[in-house]
Order: structure tokens, then sequence, then C-alpha cells
């Protein structure tokens, strides 16, 4: 106790030490009055005064709040060009392992593996999944760098933060895994066509699809073979849990809090299905049995996700439902590569009607269009009509301040404690 409340007391010094701040969080008596405050332009200048939706307590990032709009912009710019350097790059390592670790390569470095590898049934199998076991590995480790880097950006609130990093992921997919992996076969061959006419990489990539569709459709297999397989499992987390009980927790609360579930992790797991999805649809033309693959995909995923839903995991902060319209957007990206690949790959086919693809392609920018400007800023505030609504809960004013206060200055009574640590000691 005596050293629990020695940390209390230096943790309230600091609280009270800290100069005051950019930025504050104004609690209105009307939601009508916040939600027009929220939207309202208080200043002829946007970077002199600028207002937003205060994100729930549970979800804030404190240290970005009081960050400048204007550096938040420059932020923002170098995060995109370390973002655009690591999408060009990355693929460098991966290609690095990949050349490592086959089998070919396996049997020269590791002489003691050939009487294992050499077994027929061990060898196609270790042919059919092995670079892909290895792909999975790697990208695996790059969400912590892009949560990373969508902090460094200054954005204040944690669900913002998973829905760029999110975001980040799926492009870095999409380049990395599915472009990357299809054009890899033929890229160095045709680099210099490439280089003297840019368009010519939509050609090479129609050429390069059917090609990959073996691995593709083993990618979509091992994914919900053992990407599903281990998370209904939760053996990683199990493990997580005893290495932590026997080398970290000290006491019963640090131990349940071990234990917990956690929610779900969208900056992985919405790229992911998002990748799936824009395979799927890519190949469902040049090898329709991919379809099968991604009904089993998406109907365990259903079955999995809605269990964890409400049996499992515990939601760590309420974001409004804003990941709804960033996962649309990724949906519409998707389609228009697959129109944009269909027509490329019409045309090196030399359909007739290959010219019927671009119909669709308009139609889709059309309808991203539409959708961005009528139905996405329903989810970035409240309309005014909404907010006239009567609620059916209203908390307290005096709860809501308690919530957005830290917590070594709150008193176990739940009334904010005074800026005397010696008396705050007293109320506690």
């Amino acid at each position: 106790m005596e050293k629990l409340g020695s940390m209390l007391k230096d943790e309230q010094r600091n609280a009270n030490s800290k100069s005051q701040k950019g930025a504050a969080i104004a609690i209105f008596n009307s939601r009508v009055a916040a939600t027009s405050a929220s939207q309202a332009m208080h200043s002829e200048f946007a970077n002199q005064w600028t207002t937003m939706a205060a994100p729930e307590p549970r979800e804030v990032v404190w240290g970005n709040l009081p960050i400048p709009l204007v550096q938040r912009l420059v932020r923002q710019f170098m995060v995109y060009v370390v973002m655009f350097l690591t999408i060009v790059f990355y693929m460098i390592p991966i290609a690095f392992i990949s050349a490592i670790i086959a089998l070919d390569n396996l049997e020269k470095k590791l002489t003691f593996l050939k009487p294992i590898v050499e077994t027929p049934a061990v060898k196609a199998i270790l042919q059919a999944y092995l670079p892909q076991l290895a792909l999975i590995v790697f990208l695996a480790l790059l969400p912590m760098l892009l949560l990373k880097l969508s902090t460094l950006e200054g954005i204040p609130a944690q669900s913002h933060i998973v829905r760029a990093a999110a975001g980040k992921y799926f492009y870095f997919n999409v380049f990395n895994v599915f472009l990357g992996v299809t054009l890899a076969g033929s890229l160095f061959n045709s680099l210099n066509a490439i280089i003297d006419d840019p368009k010519s990489i939509v050609s090479l990539l129609s050429k390069s699809l059917p090609l990959q569709a073996t691995f593709f459709i083993t990618f979509v297999a091992l994914k919900f073979f053992v990407g599903y397989g281990l998370q209904l499992c939760r053996i990683v987390p199990l493990i997580t849990f005893h290495l932590k009980r026997k080398y970290l927790c000290k006491t019963d609360e640090e131990i349940r809090d071990a234990w917990a579930p956690g929610s779900f992790n969208y900056a992985t797991c919405v790229p992911a299905d998002m990748l799936i999805l824009t395979i799927t649809i890519c190949y469902s033309v040049i090898a329709p049995i991919i379809l099968a693959f991604a009904i089993v995909y998406f109907g365990l995923g259903w079955l999995l996700m809605r269990n964890e839903a409400l049996n499992v995991m515990v939601p760590s902060w309420e974001s409004g439902g804003r990941m709804w319209p960033h996962m649309h957007s990724l949906i519409l990206a998707a389609l228009f590569l697959s129109q944009l690949t269909m027509l490329g790959y019409f045309g090196v086919k030399e359909f007739v009607y290959a010219a019927l693809m671009i119909p669709p392609i308009i139609a889709t920018l059309v309808f991203a269009y539409i959708c961005r400007q009528l139905f996405y800023p329903s989810f970035r505030g409240s309309s005014m009509s909404a907010a006239s609504k009567e609620a059916k809960e209203v908390p307290p004013t005096e709860s809501v301040i308690e919530e957005y206060t830290p917590k070594c200055m709150v008193s176990s009574h739940g009334t904010k404690g005074t800026s005397d640590p010696e008396k705050h000691d007293e109320n506690i």
C-alpha cells in the first residue's frame, strides 16, 4: 500500500505539473448544441480553431489531441511517403525469404532434412504450402508497424487509427500480395517494357493472372484451414496468458486482465477479408473453382466471428459504426480493380466484346462518388434531426466529466480529486 500510495502521488504531481494544452473537451447540456458546435466553423481560418465530435473516453489518444492541424497534415504527408516506400520495398525481404525456404535450397543448406523432404507426401505438402506460410508470417508482422505509423499521423481517436491502419494494410496487400505475386513471374522480364510504356502493366497483369490461379486457390484454402483453425482454438492467446501469468502477473487483478479476451483486431481481420474478396472477384472468371473456396472461407468466417462477437470478444471502444463506410470503399476498390483487370484480360484474349467492360467500370466510379457524397457524411457526425430526438438515456454531466478526467485525479467515491495530493489521499 505504501508503494502504491507513493506511485499515486507521483502520478498526481505529474498530472498537475503539465502545462495547458491547445485543446479542450467541451461538454454540453444539449445534444443539438453539441452537434451544431462540432460541425460549425468557428474561425475564418480553418487552422486556427478546428472542432470535431469528441471520441468516447476509452478511445481518446491524449498525446495526439493537442497537435495543431498544420502539423497533422505534415505528419500525414510524411507517413504516406513512408508507407509508399514500405509498399515498394517490403517485397524484397519476402522474396528473399521465399528464395531461402524454397525446397531445393533447403535440401542444399540443411542436408539433414533431405531424407524427410524426399518423402513424396511430405514433399508435396511442403511445395504446396511453404511459400504461402512465409507470406502469412511476414504479413502478420506488418500491422504493428502500420498502427504505429497511423498513431504518428496525430489522429486523436483509437478507432480512427485502426481504420487508417486497416486501409494501409489493404492497399499493401493488394500491391504486394495480389499484384506482387501475380506479376512476379514476368515482371523482371518485362521491366524495360513497363518503364517505356507504364500502360502495359494492365496487359501484363492480364497475362499473368491465369498462371497464378493455383497459388491463390491454395492461399485461400490455407487461410481458412490454418487461420480459422488457430482463431477457433485460440492457441496463441492461451500461450500468451500462461507466459504473462508466470513472468509478469503479480496480483489477481493482473491475472484477470491477462485472461481477458480483448476485442476484435479490425486492423488485420478487415484487410484480410478484403484481400480474399479481391482475389475471389478477380479470379472468379479465370478460375471459377476459387468461388467454392471463397464460399467456405466467408461461411466459416461468419460462423466463427459471430460466435466470438456474442460469446468471446469484449469491445474496447465504440466508434458508432464508422468502420462500415471504410469497408464499403475497400469493397468498391476491389470491384474496380477486378473490372480493370478483366478489361485487360479480355483485350489480351482478343475478345470481340471486351469494350462492354468499360460501362461497368464507369458505373462503379459513379456509384462510389454518389455513396461518398450522400451516405458517408452520416457516419462522420450526428445529424441535427437525429440529435433533436429524445434520447432514451442521458448520462449525468458529472459522470461524463469523470470519464474524461485522469484516473489518478478521481477519488474512489467518483468525485474529482483536488490539486493537492495529500488532500486527495484523505478523500480516498
